[in-house]
């Protein structure tokens, strides 16, 4: 058996920052799959950072 947990976003369309970043995404298909693809990237990012880090100490 699969258990899945959902996390909404919620765009506040009155916000001009928050407008933009919904227009960029609103067409995509599987917006699930796109914002997985940034959190991992951030992931790795920031687990490269700390190795730089660690690494110039």
């Amino acid at each position: 058996m699969t258990t899945m947990k959902n996390k909404p976003i919620s765009f506040n369309l009155d916000n001009p920052g928050e407008r933009y970043l919904f227009e960029h995404v609103k067409d995509i298909k599987n917006f699930s799959g796109y914002a997985k693809s940034l959190i991992a990237k951030d992931l790795k990012y920031k687990r490269d950072v700390i190795k730089v880090e660690v690494g110039n100490k």
